[in-house]
């Protein structure tokens, strides 16, 4: 699998709509594009972002795809509606070939 970090923070007094907007909108969109949300953290003290989501694709070129696609941007507009501080890091799984050696070690 290849990965997507999201990071942000929910901006003061848009919680209600922030949680409805995800749910209904959001989740179901990252999906249709084949972006699963496998994982989600809310930091609840210290520093950082306030939300860490990551995200699954089958291949980086899938990803790389759907993070271009006009319903990405869409709901990358709508989503600033309700966060500040948003950003998104896309990994790529590279090929790693298992020599003997390694496997017989692990």
């Amino acid at each position: 699998m290849n990965t997507v970090f999201f990071y942000w923070d929910v901006q003061v007094d848009k919680d209600k709509e922030y949680r409805d907007f995800i749910f209904s909108e959001y989740l179901p969109v990252m999906s249709r594009l084949g972006i699963t949300i496998t994982d989600g953290w809310l930091r609840m003290a210290g520093a950082g972002p306030q939300i860490m989501a990551i995200g699954e694709g089958t291949t980086s070129d899938s990803i790389a795809s759907a993070l271009s696609s006009r319903e990405f941007q869409a709901i990358e507009t709508r989503l600033l509606k309700y966060v500040q501080n948003y950003s998104k890091h896309h990994t790529r799984k590279s090929a790693r070939k298992n020599n003997s050696r390694d496997a017989r070690a692990e």
